[in-house]
């Protein structure tokens, strides 16, 4: 057991020295999307999406299944992060106002202190679910290199695309249309 979490813990300090990196420039990117100007990666298309479980912000335990049957964008962030700082209120939050009804939200807090977590949520105003991956194991998980890092999930469970790095709210917007509304 304790090998187990000593090579968790190797993983997890691998990738927050590339999400370190990726906050303090533009991230890299595996595979472009077209002629977006940030990164996109795709995963194995339509693999099912991590049935780990986590903790809300609310206190709740829950998992990604919780959100079967609608769409959902699953977005990580950190308050150390001035990339995610900046894209939680001038992307995720417009872009919830306007697609909440037809897309779930969830904001997955990385390797924060729960104090500064909580204290952006407020000065956000986010109105989506949040919850914790503090040892990173969903972020991994997904597939996450860089931080903000966002996945498409389908109504039916399967990772469709995810995104490393920033996002405006017309990106947003225009990737949720496209992956999970078409």
């Amino acid at each position: 057991m304790k090998h187990s979490m000593k090579a968790r813990m190797t993983i997890l300090t691998g990738a927050l020295a590339l999400v370190a990196a990726a906050c303090s420039g533009g991230g890299d990117s595996l595979e472009s999307s077209g002629g977006d100007e940030t990164a996109s990666t795709s995963i194995a298309q339509a693999d099912p999406i991590p049935t780990a479980t986590f903790e809300t912000f609310a206190g709740e335990t829950a998992s990604l299944a919780d959100y079967a049957g609608r769409p959902l964008v699953v977005n990580f962030w950190a308050s150390w992060c001035p990339s995610c700082v900046a894209e939680m209120s001038a992307a995720f939050l417009p872009a919830q106002q306007q697609l909440g009804e037809q897309v779930a939200f969830l904001g997955m807090n990385i390797a924060d202190e729960r104090s500064k977590a909580l204290e952006l949520v407020r000065e956000t105003g986010v109105l989506f679910d949040l919850a914790e991956d503090p040892e990173g194991g969903l972020y991994t998980a997904l597939g996450g290199l860089g931080m903000p890092f966002t996945a498409f999930v389908s109504a039916d469970g399967r990772v469709l695309d995810v995104h490393n790095g920033p996002l405006t709210e017309g990106q947003l917007v225009d990737k949720v249309n496209k992956v999970l509304l078409s």
